[in-house]
C-alpha cells in the first residue's frame, strides 16, 4: 500500500491548484456579495455588541467602501485561500492515514495486546462502526497472510464464551445474516394495529344501603332565554351537545348545519356564477391533478434531486444498513470465512471448522437467493424520475454477490465430495452450484 507521505505529496499539489482557483473566484464575487447582502447585518451585530463594552457615538451609519477596494479584494483572496486550504489539507491527511492497513511493522495491530485474539473478538463484536470495520479488515489479513494467528484461531478452544473459531464464525455470520434480516424487516414492516381493549375489572364492593342517585334533571325545566345573546348561546350549546353525544356514523350521515333547502340554493348559485368548466377546475380531482403536476415539476428540478428516493439509495439502505454502510465488514466477513475454511484443511488439527462448513454454505446460498429475489421484486419509487428498468443493478450489491458466489465456489470445490459427512444433501450442493453460477462456468470451460 502507498505510504501516507507519498499520497499527501500527490494530493496536496492538486489541492493547492484547486484552492488557488477557488480563492480567485471568491476574490472576484466575494466583495459584491459582502457589500450587497452581508455588510449591513455584520455591521449592526458588531455595533450592538461593541456598545456594550465601549462608549461609541450614537450614529451607526456605514462608511462607503467600493466593492473593488484593493484591501477588500486582498482580504477576500487570502481568507478564502487559507480556509479552503485548511479544508483540503484536513481531508487529505485524514483520508491518507485512516485508509492505512490495520498493520504495525507488518503484523496485525492486535499482536501488541496481551490477548491478541481477545482484542480481535472485542472488535468483531463491537457496536461502534470504526472498531468493527478495522477488526474485520484485520481478520481478512490474518486469514490470508499470518499462519501463526490462523492456527491460534483453530487451536484456542478453552476461551471464555466458547472456542475462538466458534466466536469468530458467529460474529461473521451475524454480519452476513444481517442482510437477510434487514430485507425481511423492509418487506414485513411492524404492524400498527391497535392494542386490544382490556376488560374492566369488576370490584367487589359492599352492598348498597340507599337508592342510586338520579341521572335525570332534578330541578324544574329552565326558562327559555329572552335575550338575543342567550338564544345564540342556547342554540350553539344544543348543536354542540348533539354532535358530541352522537356516534361518528351518525355525524357522517347527518346533513350538517345546512338544511336541504340551503343546499339547493347553494347549488343553484354555484351553477349561476360558475361555468361548467370552472366547476370542473375547482373539483377535488382537478385540484389533485394540478398538485401532482407541480410536485412532478419540482422533483424533476435540480432542487428536487435532494428529495428523490433513488433505486440505488433505497437498496443500499436496506441491504447495507443505515445510517452507516456495512459494505466493508460484510465483504471482509465473507472473505475471512472462506479463507479460514480453506486453510483449515491443513491447519485445523481438531477438525472444528469442517463441522461448520455446511452452515457456511447454507448461509451464503440463502443470502444469494434473498438478494436476487429482493432486487428482482423491488420497484422504483415515484420520485425516482430518472430510473431505467433495464439498469436495475447496484454496484455495492453486485460486489457482495460476487464475494458470496466466489466463497460458495471455493467451499464446494474443496468440501463438495464430503457432502454426506458434512450433513448436506446432494440437492443442496446442486442448488449451491446453480446459485454460484458454477454450472455456467463449467459449460464455458467445456466449450
Amino acid at each position: 500500500m502507498v505510504p501516507p507521505v507519498v499520497q499527501l505529496k500527490s494530493t496536496m499539489l492538486v489541492a493547492l491548484k484547486g484552492t488557488a482557483v477557488k480563492s480567485l473566484f471568491v476574490g472576484v464575487l466575494g466583495p459584491f456579495i459582502y457589500a450587497l447582502f452581508l455588510r449591513r447585518s455584520a455591521w449592526n451585530w458588531s455595533y450592538y455588541f461593541a456598545k456594550l463594552l465601549w462608549s461609541l457615538p450614537k450614529t451607526s451609519d456605514l462608511s462607503y467602501i467600493p466593492p473593488f477596494h484593493i484591501s477588500l479584494i486582498i482580504r477576500s483572496i487570502t481568507s478564502g485561500f487559507l480556509l479552503v486550504l485548511l479544508w483540503e489539507s484536513s481531508n487529505a491527511i485524514f483520508g491518507a492515514y485512516v485508509a492505512q492497513e490495520p498493520l504495525k511493522r507488518d503484523h496485525p495491530l492486535s499482536d501488541d495486546s496481551r490477548d491478541p485474539n481477545g482484542s480481535l473478538l472485542n472488535g468483531l463484536k463491537s457496536r461502534k462502526e470504526a472498531p468493527k470495520t478495522f477488526a474485520f479488515w484485520e481478520l481478512v489479513y490474518i486469514s490470508q497472510r499470518f499462519e501463526v494467528r490462523r492456527k491460534s484461531i483453530f487451536s484456542e478452544i478453552d476461551r471464555v464464551g466458547g472456542p475462538m473459531w466458534t466466536q469468530t464464525l458467529s460474529a461473521c455470520l451475524n454480519t452476513i445474516q444481517g442482510i437477510n434480516k434487514r430485507i425481511k424487516d423492509s418487506q414485513n414492516p411492524p404492524s400498527t394495529a391497535p392494542l386490544p381493549l382490556q376488560q374492566p375489572t369488576i370490584l367487589q364492593s359492599l352492598p348498597r344501603l340507599s337508592t342510586p342517585l338520579r341521572q335525570d334533571q332534578t330541578l324544574t325545566n329552565p326558562l327559555p332565554p329572552t335575550t338575543r345573546c342567550g338564544r345564540i348561546e342556547s342554540t350553539i350549546s344544543t348543536i354542540a351537545k348533539h354532535y358530541g353525544q352522537s356516534t361518528p356514523s351518525q355525524n357522517e350521515n347527518s346533513s350538517g348545519p345546512l338544511s336541504p333547502r340551503a343546499r339547493k340554493y347553494l347549488r343553484a348559485a354555484q351553477d349561476k356564477l360558475l361555468t361548467e368548466g370552472q366547476q370542473q377546475q375547482i373539483s377535488p380531482a382537478s385540484l389533485s391533478s394540478i398538485f401532482n403536476e407541480y410536485v412532478s415539476r419540482f422533483v424533476h428540478s435540480p432542487v428536487g434531486q435532494l428529495f428523490r428516493q433513488t433505486f440505488k439509495r433505497r437498496v443500499c439502505v436496506v441491504v447495507l444498513g443505515s445510517p452507516y454502510s456495512d459494505l466493508s465488514p460484510i465483504i471482509d466477513a465473507i472473505d475471512s470465512l472462506t479463507c479460514l475454511a480453506m486453510a483449515s484443511l491443513k491447519e485445523d488439527t481438531y477438525g472444528k471448522v469442517s463441522k461448520d462448513v455446511a452452515l457456511m454454505i447454507r448461509t451464503f446460498t440463502s443470502t444469494i437467493e434473498t438478494l436476487e429475489t429482493f432486487m428482482a421484486g423491488l420497484s422504483a419509487h415515484w420520485t425516482d424520475v430518472e430510473f431505467d428498468e433495464q439498469e436495475k443493478k447496484v454496484e455495492e450489491v453486485e460486489q457482495i454477490l460476487a464475494c458470496l458466489r466466489g466463497g460458495v465456489t471455493e467451499l464446494v470445490k474443496a468440501f463438495g465430495e464430503y457432502a454426506k459427512e458434512l450433513g448436506m444433501e446432494e440437492w443442496e450442493i446442486s442448488w449451491a452450484k446453480r446459485l454460484a453460477w458454477m454450472e455456467k462456468a463449467e459449460e464455458m470451460v467445456k466449450a
